[in-house]
């Protein structure tokens, strides 16, 4: 069926749920800057699975939120997450989505600069509870430093 034939309601729904994939993509960078892991975690559905461009895998939303706590005990200098580009195939009640990220830091000289840019692999789930991510693969795509 093309969204031609698709009537308003099923064309509705699909606009509604790409808007909410979206606005958790964007979540993602901004809760992890404010460092509200528990908002952050909620973006996970309970069995998610996330790879880290380190090699890192955590699986379950508790593990993924312990994961990312024990990455900021040892980096306690603020970042700045930028997601842009992002592209969100929805299947259903699945989705799949690409999305460009960069990461800035304040270096010792008092200047803010972008330390990484990459892509985030994402599938999603809709949930009783909205549309959640169920798997998150990080690429780091220049310059790889790894994650503290």
């Amino acid at each position: 069926m093309t969204k031609g034939e698709l009537g308003l309601e099923e064309r509705v729904r699909l606009l509604e749920d790409r808007a909410e994939i979206l606005q958790s993509l964007y979540d993602y960078g901004e809760l992890l800057d404010t460092r509200d892991l528990d908002a952050w975690a909620e973006l996970w559905a309970e069995d998610g699975v996330f790879e880290m461009s380190t090699g890192r895998t955590a699986n379950g939303r508790t593990a993924i939120r312990d994961m990312l706590a024990a990455v900021m005990e040892r980096s306690a200098t603020p970042v700045i997450h930028m997601e842009m580009n992002p592209r969100i195939t929805l299947e259903g009640d699945t989705a799949r989505s690409t999305m460009l990220y960069g990461v800035a830091r304040t270096q010792d000289d008092g200047l803010t600069r972008v330390i990484w840019l990459g892509h985030h692999h994402s599938r999603h789930v809709r949930t009783p509870d909205g549309w959640k991510i169920s798997y998150r693969r990080n690429t780091v795509d220049l310059p790889e430093t790894g994650h503290p």
